[in-house]
């Protein structure tokens, strides 16, 4: 999704919502049996600040499903995340705005890849799989623990 911060200036606007639903080129986030789910949903507001510069501020929203990593039960998470980035075509900064437009969907690659939990949990407390018969733990204690005691 590109910003066109020219079309803006030219309605004379100061300005403007967006909204829109993005296909990143990979589902792939680097976490075993699990994918994002698509699309990702992003909306916001762009501000001018002044000549060649802009306020991006708005959330985006992405779902990621697979396996939980201690108990390998199929999950599906929710995340939402603010952005607020100021886009400038003068500084040196990881979002610049180029021939007065600005590319969200590198705002929001980036976005997503920084909030990706290093785990991905079925819940906060899960307690995995038992390391000897592999039963899952969340459901209550397998016998192989119970004979141990």
């Amino acid at each position: 999704m590109i910003l066109d911060l020219a079309s803006l200036y030219r309605k004379g606007k100061t300005e403007e919502t967006f909204y829109f639903e993005y296909y990143p080129e990979t589902a792939d986030i680097g976490i075993p049996n699990a994918e994002l789910v698509l699309p990702v949903k992003t909306e916001g507001k762009v501000t001018l600040t002044d000549k060649g510069s802009a306020v991006i501020e708005g959330e985006v929203v992405f779902t990621v499903k697979g396996c939980c990593t201690r108990c390998l039960a199929e999950t599906e998470k929710v995340f939402v995340v603010d952005i607020n980035e100021l886009c400038d075509g003068e500084a040196e900064g990881p979002y610049r705005v180029v021939n007065d437009r600005i590319d969200l969907a590198k705002i929001v690659d980036e976005t997503i890849v920084l909030n990706i939990p290093v785990s991905f949990l079925c819940r906060e407390d899960c307690k995995g799989l038992c390391p000897v018969c592999g039963e899952n733990l969340n459901d209550g204690d397998c016998k192989c623990i119970k004979e141990g005691k």
